[in-house]
């Protein structure tokens, strides 16, 4: 139904940095930064366990928002990849229900909100599911009075029961999203993408196909390594890099990042920086895309690595192939398996946005 332990999340380390990292075994580093959990929510995790079971572990991530409130003994999960949405409590009906109406009318500004701490988010007057969901009418859920005869409507003729391994008795709705509902996201974010490729230069279907790839347009996105947003930018490397070109000191805060004009911006100029510094000297446009792509998910140093040890060799073998066998080599030969399989993910997601744009 769902899942529970979200390890297969695998942290993104070293997404967006251009670290020289010689000799890892990037599966392995992926794999075993079990600890970056325990770093992130502390006693959150605690409080999971304590309350929910050992085996029931859920927290918000690239692709999933999870939101606990009434002390941890209800939660939201939102799966913007699968497109549904459970949620379930182990308190009375009433929880339940005032749980679903803030779900459904949360807000797309995440700045402020601890996913890592129990509490509702604000209603908003512009939800974020706005046109994701519709209710048992086929009506979109615009306000409270329509959310709160949703929610009515869920508890009376959808309501579920489990029990847990612990011998609580959980009850539950699951709430589907429509079919589109990626690309409905999508498009709340097209003016903002649009305007980030004017100013460096970038594809917006590029743009969309690695935001669809980090965090499938969930604005409440994180990772493990706190890679941050609509872009997963990551503050303390590429968000060191992006202050660095727009002449600034320090690195985005969390808050910043969570803005998704701002982590768009800084995802889009962090490209701009693989594009015209880390991997200037690639000839072929296509080639240098693929080494952008790739280069966004483990470092420009690992990729030019994947041809020669020397940054200059690497460039001229590239430079020598045809892009079709640059892709084959970094899908295949890339020493993370995640990188191999996110070339792949990106550039089938671009080619649908560029299809439909």
């Amino acid at each position: 139904m769902k899942k529970y332990l979200l390890l297969t999340l695998l942290p993104f380390l070293y997404a967006c940095s251009d670290s020289p990292n010689r000799g890892i075994n990037y599966d392995e580093v992926f794999a075993k930064d079990t600890q970056g959990l325990d770093i992130l929510t502390g006693q959150f995790s605690h409080n999971i366990d304590r309350i929910w079971g050992v085996n029931e572990l859920l927290v918000a991530s690239r692709k999933d928002y999870v939101k606990y409130t009434d002390s941890f003994y209800t939660r939201s999960h939102v799966s913007f990849d699968e497109g549904n949405i459970i949620i379930e409590t182990q308190q009375d009906l009433n929880r339940l229900h005032n749980a679903i109406v803030h779900t459904l009318l949360m807000g797309s500004d995440a700045k402020g909100i601890d996913l890592f701490a129990s509490g509702d988010v604000p209603i908003s007057t512009r939800p974020f599911l706005l046109g994701q969901v519709v209710d048992n009418n086929g009506q979109q859920i615009s306000n409270q009075f329509i959310a709160g005869n949703f929610a009515t409507y869920l508890i009376q003729n959808k309501l579920q029961t489990r029990r847990l391994q612990n011998g609580n008795m959980v009850q539950f709705v699951t709430i589907p999203m429509i079919a589109n509902h990626v690309e409905v996201r999508a498009q709340k974010y097209l003016p903002l993408v649009r305007k980030a490729a004017l100013r460096y230069g970038i594809d917006e279907s590029l743009i969309l196909g690695i935001m669809q790839t980090e965090s499938s347009f969930n604005p409440y996105a994180i990772s493990y390594a706190n890679a941050i947003g609509l872009m997963q930018v990551v503050p303390h490397t590429a968000g060191r890099d992006i202050f660095a070109m727009k002449g600034k000191s320090g690195q985005p805060s969390t808050r910043y990042l969570y803005d998704p004009a701002n982590n768009i911006d800084a995802g889009v100029a962090y490209l701009w920086i693989l594009q015209n510094q880390y991997l200037d000297g690639i000839t072929n446009p296509t080639s240098k895309r693929f080494a952008m792509i790739s280069a966004y998910n483990s470092g420009a140093g690992a990729v030019l690595r994947v041809f020669d040890n020397d940054k200059d060799e690497a460039i001229y073998k590239i430079n020598q192939m045809y892009p079709e066998q640059v892709y084959r080599i970094l899908t295949t030969a890339h020493p993370s398996s995640q990188a191999r399989n996110y070339l792949l993910k990106v550039d089938k997601a671009q080619k649908k946005f560029r299809v439909r744009r």
